[in-house]
């Protein structure tokens, strides 16, 4: 089996479980932006807005992993097999 990478913030990770039940994980916990780093984008992202580089700031989903968008077993050769092959 190939290696699966799951990320997200702990909540996140915690909601696909399902997925992880029976299988051994490696669990990586990436530092969280300090406050400086924070502070440093918002001001970048209020200098692109007043230099006119950009309109307005995109709205971050309220469920950026939708349920929904869960992959669907599909019978037959991986997608990623047929471009490989009809490239060669």
């Amino acid at each position: 089996m190939e290696p699966k990478v799951i990320e997200g913030t702990w909540e996140e990770v915690t909601r696909r479980s399902h997925e992880l039940a029976g299988h051994r994980v490696r669990l990586t916990v990436l530092s969280a932006p300090t406050s400086q780093e924070q502070a440093d984008e918002a001001a970048f992202k209020q200098h692109l807005l007043e230099a006119g580089l950009i309109s307005r700031l995109p709205e971050l989903p309220a469920e950026a992993d939708d349920e929904d968008d869960a992959p669907i077993d599909v019978a037959g050769e991986p997608l990623s097999e047929t471009v490989l092959r009809e490239r060669r």
